[in-house]
């Protein structure tokens, strides 16, 4: 089994009432570059009798990071995930519409989802994983000039991944579903239905 490629960012507003959560206003989100998950678990504790390891209680999801990079982000997507405003200023005899970091910024609770593509024994699949609570963090600010031959720059942005606060009989304080499905489409749809949409 290999990776193969990585498409379609999918991003929905998060939203609890005690256990019950809730997602709306699922979208595509920019175009996928890379991504990378890191988790942080508590330690194992063991009990030891008899000079051995007796009993564990295995370490548990404590904390983690997403690091996303993308084709761009644009001033709409910037918006919508860090929680800032946008305010006109006069340029001359124009309006230009600047994106405002201050004390209002607020980044909101997302859920978050992706399609790795495998390919498996010859055939290609699909993996879609959904983070089911993350925060973005603003990202850092680097460029460089251009060469004669362009070096393309994309930008890179993390979250703060979080358990959701969902508790039922399936679930408790998940912080992750992932499937696997034979086409790209059939992921896509999946990560639209776990953030609560059935279609585009």
């Amino acid at each position: 089994m290999a990776k193969k490629g990585l498409s379609i960012p999918v991003i929905a507003d998060y939203e609890n009432t005690g256990s019950v959560v809730n997602y709306s206003n699922a979208q595509v989100f920019e175009n996928a570059v890379e991504y990378s998950v890191s988790i942080e678990t508590t330690e194992d504790n063991n009990l030891r009798a008899d000079n051995k390891i007796k009993e564990t209680d295995k370490g548990r999801f404590q904390s983690g990071e997403l690091t996303l990079s993308t084709a761009d982000l644009g001033a709409e997507s910037s918006k919508r995930i860090l929680g800032i405003k946008e305010v006109e200023r006069s340029v001359g005899s124009k309006k230009v519409t600047e994106l405002v970091y201050d004390d209002d910024a607020k980044a909101p609770f997302l859920g978050f989802g992706i399609i790795e593509e495998h390919q498996i024994d010859n055939v290609d699949k699909y993996r879609a994983v959904a983070l089911t609570k993350i925060v973005f963090n603003v990202p850092e600010e680097a460029c460089t000039t251009r060469e004669e031959e362009i070096e393309w720059q994309v930008p890179e942005i993390t979250a703060t991944i979080y358990q959701s606060d969902q508790v039922d009989e399936s679930y408790k304080h998940p912080w992750k579903f992932e499937a696997w499905l034979d086409t790209e489409e059939e992921a896509k749809a999946y990560l639209l239905a776990v953030f609560g949409s059935q279609g585009e």
